[in-house]
């Protein structure tokens, strides 16, 4: 049997963590303060867009994995999630 797992938060983070541990079989329990439109996530804005980190072969997999979790959410407009454009620009020097 698998262990029990508690998710802290009820934000498109937190609700995805649950469900993916709950499809994996884990007993899965959310806390939160808040749910719905009083989460930080029904206001607030975020950016995918992995940085600097180690080890790029694992981020790189753990991010593509992301990435198809986010695109599978934005096709159901009841999570709030919402794929846009983001272009960077830098200068060098």
């Amino acid at each position: 049997m698998k262990p029990s797992v508690a998710v802290i938060g009820a934000g498109v983070s937190g609700l995805t963590c649950g469900v993916l541990f709950a499809e994996r079989g884990y007993r899965t329990t959310i806390f939160a303060r808040e749910i719905g439109p009083q989460t930080t996530s029904a206001a607030a804005a975020a950016i995918w867009f992995p940085y600097d980190a180690e080890p790029l072969d694992q981020v790189t997999a753990w991010s593509l994995a992301t990435l198809g979790t986010l695109r599978g959410l934005s096709q159901n407009s009841a999570t709030g999630v919402a794929m846009v454009e983001l272009r960077v620009f830098a200068r060098s020097g």
